[in-house]
């Protein structure tokens, strides 16, 4: 109770005192009125950006509705080798994002010269990274898997697992590539378009797949891999649409 009031008297001293005496610090009512304009803006960047996580998880939910009659173990070995996978790729997603901001500042400064170089240069330390990730992956894989499950069926289905969807990782560091820029063009819904068209291009095959029955797990990678691969196009080709109609503009502009 009593320190309730000793924080109740603290408030009121505090009105008081600016309220009465203070006249460097004060609050206008109209700033604090919302910028709807503003808020737009912001939605428009961060709501594809975060459906892009949405049909990550969809993605991963139809992969685990897909492999459920393998058992437990194949299950478990997706979910360790997927883990595993996003731990590994953090540093070339860490230069992805790293070039998103850099993008920004040299789009609105008009010199779309510094965005196109950024943007190779982004795509080749990345692709870098990711080739030595694959190869270390691809021959390790029973030993990387070897620290998450002892089981040897768990393993067995993990190093398949881990083998195959290496082949993923340049395609992927594409991906990462095109949609730092994409962010840093300020258009995040060209990563959302790329991300539908692979989850309808590996669901479809898949949903086909299961219908069959008698389907090998190693089918589902590699479904896995084409989608992949169709998205990195995709976002290559959206990304070049973008540069064409966006930084010609900008290149102007600087003129």
């Amino acid at each position: 109770m009593a320190s309730t009031l000793s924080l109740a008297a603290a408030v009121a001293a505090l009105w008081f005192y600016f309220h009465r005496l203070e006249h460097y610090v004060g609050l206008e009512r109209r700033l604090l009125a919302p910028r709807w304009r503003e808020w737009g803006r912001i939605l428009a960047i961060g709501l594809p950006a975060g459906g892009e996580y949405a049909l990550m998880f969809l993605f991963s939910a139809v992969i685990y509705w897909a492999i459920r009659d393998f058992g437990t173990a194949a299950q478990a070995a997706f979910g360790a080798g997927s883990r595993l996978v996003q731990g590994l790729i953090l540093p070339a997603m860490a230069v992805a994002f790293a070039a998103g901001p850099i993008i920004g500042q040299n789009f609105g400064a008009g010199r779309a010269d510094r965005v196109r170089s950024c943007f190779g240069s982004a795509l080749f330390l990345i692709s870098a990274l990711m080739v030595a990730v694959a190869g270390g992956v691809y021959w390790q894989a029973g030993s990387l898997i070897g620290y998450f499950a002892k089981d040897g069926v768990v393993v067995r289905y993990g190093v398949q697992f881990l083998q195959l969807i290496s082949w993923n990782f340049i395609a992927q560091g594409v991906i990462f590539t095109c949609s730092s820029i994409f962010q840093g063009l300020g258009d995040t819904r060209p990563a959302l378009q790329s991300s539908t068209v692979r989850l309808l291009a590996f669901v479809a095959p898949v949903m086909w797949l299961v219908a069959q029955g008698g389907f090998a797990i190693e089918q589902v990678w590699h479904f896995s891999i084409g989608s992949t691969f169709i998205q990195a196009l995709v976002s290559l080709l959206l990304l070049r649409r973008q540069f064409s109609q966006r930084l010609r503009p900008a290149a102007a502009f600087a003129r």
